[in-house]
């Protein structure tokens, strides 16, 4: 007789996966519990899904294709069971499968291997084997099939012994067929050893029970704990390029990953064959025990497993994955000094080299993992995890996705000039370098110096000066002048008499830019290194002359300039000499020619590089080109640094120096420069980045701010207060206002109103200490401003630093974030007057006092009531939605903010921006974690990008896509380097979003029905142990979806495992409680763009000064003091760990403070479990439930008279309540019902005098407990329980009433009601109860039992069931996953 009740949908821990090529296809299987899923790759659709095993999870996976039959065929295991699927392909988007019967074998199987030649038995047409597989007892069995391979139809399966390795307890396994016929197997033992055996397949052809030989080629030992994965290599080439070798990788509870060689040492084998019996036997000294050649310590926790990512003659890759939910990447080295760990094996000194991680995984455990290495492609990767996730990406990724380049500054001759750019000012300078520039440029750094003296006056020394001259850049000591160098020399002066001295000589070079001009100081003697007084100004002449070719520098130039110095009566004159070959600074010369009455002499020096000197210079600093301040990437030779960068879409960048230039960045553009950088990913494909010349603006020196609008048009700002405007189409850079003090903050948007190519663009400027805020508006096209800029002062609150912007197209409003967290208001309308304008709102802690970074206005499709909607993220790592609420009237703006939804992602604590992808309104955050930054796809609840830049104190600017695949691009400064990050896609695929990342632990179902899209359902909320709460959306089950539970949003504020959750009767709060004294209430809504929003709005006080009570479970009443008025106020009982129990009331109505303690009580020594409100007739109980089987019965008071009695007493806070009410609630009566702990309990009102309480406990029983009130001794409840001992195999852990039988008799006063009850035997029963209400006590309660069913939950821990429409009922279990039952026909 088939069930009445009926499994809809059920997520697990994902336990095995598989790739399958299949023709032009490639098939995902993925098992999930008992269910295996077949996936379409390319369109991530589920072509079929069905349940494997009756009770085992699936485990395993492995297929061959057969295609020339048209069908593959899939050996699936799990436990000690096993069996054959075989799937056709019918069409794009579903196939046909056929499974065998279910096989159970005599022991745990650890790995299998599919047989490529399946050949009969000895003839025998009803006996093929189709593989081998190797058990926990290192023992290897054929398995064997009644039908052929390329029958359409499995067979009847059968298993026999193949052979025996040594005897030991396995944790994992791997198999691998050689092409002499032989199985080739790695055991990793509960010991810490790998063993690596062999032996011949001949057997498993043999009709007769023989079994094979068996060799054991290697013990390889050194693991300290049991080994949980291993796997052994195809022939690779390893970093000995051109040596092949056969490598077995190993990891264990030691959290180590061991390499080892398994290639046969010169000198021939020395593996010895002995005959294997019933318990085979090696003779021990010729059993070879190995050390590995490389190891590392790997993960944070536990690693489960290994998979080799080399494809034959490439390096030795793998990939580890584990407990942390990481999956990484390594690679074999040798000789690497900075590998991570080393061998011991000096002859060996081979490394392991990390290379990446991929955390796409929440919690604990991914526990499946897949590659396929396709030829010439990336590595595709299929995972899955304890959190139910089904992820899919490439190993490396595709340059198609991803695709990273380092981009120096470039060098301004290589660069395209804007011949249509026009001058801001008459005095605007050449945009190419002086003579002067590009020697102050050239001479940083080190320098060998040979200096002759020649002298005419015999008093005065000849002779020569060897030594070395440093120019050190350093930071200008007078603000006239823009750079500075400090010019020391240090040698050695040798006498034509042959005398020797020791000298040193110190100036500083400053450069001017606005004359374009060197001057040389003396620098004072008592502090070495302060400038003194000037000592001459270096004058260049205009034109170099060229050297002849046939002289020592051919290709040259040089520059020449000179100086002159009066000191006294003596007079100075300076040559110099800068000789140029190409663009570099080879060497140059000074010559003094000295004249006075006492000074006749002359002293050439002669300033060259060497190879030493070189070597102490950063790479290419004495390389200058024309036009030339800042040469490529490199800190020290440079003036210039890239300083911000501004998107205009998704392909181009404007990016400021500090030298004052405006460069173009172009990724993947039409190449109109020779500045051509590029570099190539994956040998697949090419991609660019070309820098274009703007201009280079003087204001903008040294320091500038910028905000880019759409793909247009960037505002830039100075420190003299300059604000600029540059337009894309028109490649020109205006001045179109000026401010009196440096511009600290700059925000622009493109307002409302937009048509015909003209452009209502709106500025805020802001400046250093200056409490005013500067708003400009103008319309501009492609080719200029169309207008000169109306210009308004806006007043801003005190100590407000403005650090973000938006404009409300709806209400005309002009709203501002703060750095401190709070947001003010400015009505637009007002804007037209001439006298400052003052914020109409200010609301404080928006953001705690945390800068608010974001504020956009909500897209009006994205809910029918959105348009005044507003999201703002914040450097406190949250973000939220608000509804403005605006009222107008009597002159005033009146502006209310009421906040809908909260929410911290799991990155940050930075948010520094978000978006609504304009295709699929997704909602996109992006920040920083660390030194990564991420993008994070709210909506669908996943990281779509994440970059390694090294945090967030840097340049950086990223612009989104917006074209639906979460795709998009970065560019980010680091080590002074210009870098760019381009994604088309998310870094990974997510086929099915999953769940929770541990155990859940409560669970709680909406009693609203609600519509979504177009599907009917119901808001369920689950907590687990890993501090979150889930929303889901269950649809119905007459309801035919795609997603039949899909997440709407994730609550992360509880710090300990959630304890129980409960929805309000209306459905409008969810109570949550947990441990640390932790209770919550969450106000819950629909919202724009989310769909559901949910909001903290109030928790209750603690009761202990150490927090350290766990909430064991509490229920919650509604207090109705007029049925006409919405239940804004409830009645919250709670039971606590140390036996307490505390009644609370809570006005939903209060901000924050809603919570008052009505009374307190106090059970017995041990723990209560179940707290629950009963409500016979007119009286009201509190039904408590605990470890030591007891319920016990607390009459209360009337909630409403209880509150007015309170009131009427001096008002407390709740902490000082709880602890001045001793023991005013007291339990009057309790009745024994389990052995010990009470784990569930239910309760049905069957008439005003007569409940029906049903549990469960740790006894393995369920108890009915009839309850009668009598009128007359309402103190004392009559109780009668029926116990049906050994229900459950294991602790029973929910229960619930389901309803009446449908064909329940009431005639003769009998009615039936049916229960559910879960256990952590994952067993489902179902139990019918019969009441005989004309029959006093037990004598008229009689229970049968109804189905017994296998859920796939482990350690169930709650259940509930969806209230009933249209006849439809539901039943959900949840513990390790969540799973859904039909009951709508019991």
């Amino acid at each position: 007789m088939p069930s009445s009740l009926q499994p809809i949908h059920v997520s697990v821990p994902v336990t095995a996966v598989a790739i399958v090529h299949f023709g032009l296809r490639i098939l995902l299987l993925v098992g999930e519990g008992r269910q295996l899923k077949i996936f379409d790759n390319e369109s991530n659709r589920v072509l079929h899904s069905l349940q494997v095993f009756r009770s085992q999870s699936v485990h395993g996976i492995q297929c061959r294709s057969e295609a020339e039959q048209g069908h593959l065929i899939c050996l699936i295991w799990g436990g000690r069971a096993t069996t054959i699927l075989h799937i056709r392909l019918d069409t794009s988007d579903s196939c046909t499968v056929c499974l065998a019967e279910e096989l159970l074998t005599d022991d745990w199987i650890s790995n299998t291997c599919p047989l490529n030649d399946s050949k009969q038995v000895n003839g025998d047409q009803s006996a093929f084997p189709q593989a081998i597989f190797l058990t926990s007892h290192n023992v290897l069995y054929s398995l064997i099939s009644s039908s052929s391979p390329q029958s359409r139809v499995p067979g009847r399966l059968s298993y026999k012994s193949v052979a025996a390795g040594p005897t030991s307890v396995l944790y994992s396994a791997h198999i691998v067929l050689l092409a002499s016929g032989e199985a080739l197997i790695a055991a990793g033992t509960v010991f810490g050893e790998v063993l690596i055996w062999s032996c011949g397949l001949s057997s498993i052809h043999n009709d007769a029970d023989v079994t094979a030989s068996a060799s054991l080629l290697r013990t390889f030992r050194g693991h300290e704990g049991s080994v949980f994965g291993v796997t052994i290599t195809e022939t690779a080439s390893t970093v000995d390029h051109g040596l092949n070798t056969c490598m077995v990788a190993s990891c264990s509870d030691d959290r180590q990953i061991k390499i080892w060689d398994l290639s046969s040492p010169s000198g021939g084998s020395a593996i010895v064959k002995t005959q294997t019996g019933f318990k085979p036997q090696f003779t021990q000294g010729e059993i070879r025990s190995e050390k590995c050649i490389a190891s590392i310590m790997g993960h944070l926790s536990r690693i489960w497993g290994l998979r080799f990512l080399s494809k034959s003659g490439e390096a030795l890759r793998w990939l580890s994955f584990g407990e942390d939910s990481t999956c990484q990447t390594w690679q074999l080295v040798k000789n690497l000094d900075n590998a991570a760990s080393i061998s011991a094996d000096k002859q060996q000194c081979y490394g392991i080299q990390h290379d990446e991680s991929y955390a796409y995984h929440i919690g604990k455990d991914i526990w499946a993992v897949a590659v396929d290495l396709q030829k010439d492609k990336a590595s595709l990767i299929l995972t899955g995890g304890a959190d139910g996730r089904i992820v899919s990406y490439s190993i490396p990724n595709s340059d198609v996705h991803k695709w990273t380049a380092d981009v120096p500054i470039p060098r301004q001759s290589a660069v395209k000039s804007q011949s249509n750019s026009r001058a801001l000012s008459t005095n605007n300078p050449s945009l190419s370098l002086t003579p002067a520039e590009r020697a102050f440029s050239a001479i940083q750094g080190h320098w060998n110096l040979y200096r002759v003296l020649e002298s005419a006056i015999p008093t005065y020394p000849s002779g020569s000066f060897t030594g070395v001259a440093i120019l050190t850049q350093r930071l200008p000591t007078d603000d006239k002048y823009d750079a500075e160098y400090l010019y020391v020399e240090e040698g050695e002066l040798t006498t034509r008499q042959g005398l020797a001295m020791r000298g040193s000589r110190r100036y500083v070079y400053r450069y001017q830019r606005a004359s374009r001009s060197i001057t040389a100081w003396f620098v004072k003697t008592d502090t070495i290194a302060s400038v003194d007084y000037l000592f001459h100004q270096v004058s260049f002449s205009d034109v170099p002359y060229q050297i002849p070719k046939d002289q020592f520098l051919p290709n040259g130039y040089v520059s020449t300039a000179k100086g002159h110095h009066l000191c006294v009566n003596d007079n100075y004159d300076a040559g110099y000499e800068f000789q140029y070959q190409h663009t570099n600074l080879i060497q140059w010369n000074l010559k003094y020619t000295v004249k006075g009455p006492k000074k006749d002499y002359t002293a050439s020096a002669n300033y060259t590089r060497t190879a030493e000197a070189e070597s102490s210079l950063p790479k290419g600093m004495n390389t200058v080109e024309e036009g030339d301040l800042a040469c490529g990437k490199e800190r020290a030779a440079s003036m210039d640094n890239f300083k911000n960068y501004y998107w205009l879409g998704r392909s181009e960048v404007i990016a400021t120096t500090t030298q004052g230039c405006v460069f173009l960045g172009t990724l993947d553009g039409s190449n109109t420069t020779r500045n051509l950088l590029s570099k190539t990913i994956g040998a697949t494909k090419s991609r660019t980045f070309s820098w274009d010349l703007v201009g280079r603006i003087p204001e903008l020196y040294s320091y500038s701010i910028a905000v880019s609008i759409s793909n247009h048009t960037v505002i830039l700002g100075a420190a003299n207060g300059s604000l600029l405007c540059y337009q894309r189409s028109s490649q020109e850079i205006l001045n179109f206002s000026k401010l009196s003090r440096k511009i600290t903050g700059l925000f622009a948007e493109e307002l409302e109103g937009s048509e015909d190519g003209h452009r209502n663009i709106a500025v805020i400027a802001c400046c250093v200490s200056d409490t005013t805020a500067y708003y400009f508006s103008f319309v501009t096209d492609d080719a200029m401003l169309k207008d000169v800029p109306t210009f308004v002062k806006l007043t801003l609150p005190q100590n407000f630093i403005v650090t973000s912007v938006c404009f409300t197209p709806t209400e005309h409003l002009l709203v501002l974030g703060s750095r401190s967290g709070a947001v003010c208001f400015y009505d637009r309308s007002l804007f037209h007057l001439t006298s400052p304008i003052s914020a109409c709102c200010f609301i404080r802690q928006v953001h705690v006092d945390d800068a608010i970074t974001t504020i956009q206005v909500v897209p009006k499709n994205s809910f029918k009531t959105a348009g005044n909607s507003l999201l703002t993220t914040g450097r406190d790592g949250r973000f939220a939605l608000h509804e403005v609420h605006v009222r107008r009237g009597d002159g005033e703006t009146n502006v209310k903010l009421e906040c809908l939804h909260t929410a911290i992602p799991p990155f940050g604590p930075n948010i520094e921006g978000a978006c609504f992808d304009s295709e699929n309104e997704d909602l996109l955050l992006w920040g920083f974690r660390s030194t990564d930054f991420v993008v994070w796809n709210e909506t669908k609840r996943m990281e779509v990008m994440k970059v390694p830049c090294g945090g967030a104190h840097r340049s950086w600017a990223y612009s989104p896509r917006n074209d639906g695949h979460n795709g998009g691009v970065f560019i980010w400064t680091k080590a002074s380097t210009c870098n760019v990050q381009a994604q088309s896609k998310a870094s990974h695929r997510v086929l099915q979003a999953g769940g929770h990342g541990r155990e859940i632990k409560a669970m709680a179902i909406c009693p609203l029905r609600i519509k979504l899209d177009d599907d009917y359902g119901h808001l369920m909320a689950t907590g687990a142990e890993d501090t979150t709460i889930r929303i889901s959306f269950a649809t119905g089950v007459n309801v035919s979806s795609s997603q039949p539970m899909r997440c709407l949003g994730v609550i992360s504020k509880h710090n300990t495992g959630i304890q129980q959750l409960q929805w309000s009767s209306d459905g409008r709060f969810l109570f949550s409680a947990a441990g640390l004294e932790e209770f919550y209430v969450w106000r819950v809504r629909r919202i724009p763009c989310l769909e559901t929003g949910f909001l903290c709005i109030s928790q209750c006080s603690k009761v202990t000064e150490s927090s350290d009570l766990r909430i064991m479970g509490f229920d919650v009443e509604p207090i109705i003091a007029d049925v006409n008025v919405e239940h804004h106020k409830y009645a919250i009982t709670m039971a606590y760990s140390d036996s307490t129990i505390r009644i609370w009331s809570f006005d939903a109505s209060t901000s924050g403070q809603g919570f008052e303690l009505l009374s307190s009580g106090i059970y017995k020594s041990c723990c209560l479990t179940q707290i629950k409100f009963l409500r016979p007739g007119d009286k009201s109980y509190l039904l408590t439930a605990g470890t030591d089987g007891f319920i016990a019965f607390w009459p209360v008071e009337d909630f409403q008279g209880q509150q007015e009695r309170r009131s009427s007493l001096p008002k407390r806070s709740s902490g000082q309540n709880a602890e001045s009410f001793h023991g005013d609630l007291k339990w009057h009566y309790q009745h024994r019902i389990h052995q010990s702990s009470i784990k569930c309990l239910t309760s049905h009102h069957l008439s005003d005098s007569e409940v029906i309480v049903a549990t469960g406990g740790d006894d393995n029983a369920v108890a009915f407990t009839r309850i009668i009130f009598d009128a007359e001794f309402p103190d004392l409840p009559i109780c009668f329980t029926l116990l049906l001992a050994r229900a459950h195999a294991s602790t029973i852990t929910g229960i619930q009433c389901l309803g009446p039988q449908l064909d329940s008799a009431q005639s003769d006063g009998r009615t039936s009601w049916t229960f559910a009850t879960v256990s952590n035997d994952q067993r489902l029963k179902t139990w019918i109860l019969t009441i005989d209400s004309g029959t006093p006590g037990t004598e008229g309660l009689s229970v049968r039992k109804g189905t017994s069913l296998q859920s796939s939950i482990a350690d169930a821990s709650c259940m509930e069931m969806t209230p009933g429409f249209c006849g439809e009922k539901r039943i959900m279990i949840a513990g390790i996953g969540v799973e859904t039952w039909n009951a709508t026909h019991v």
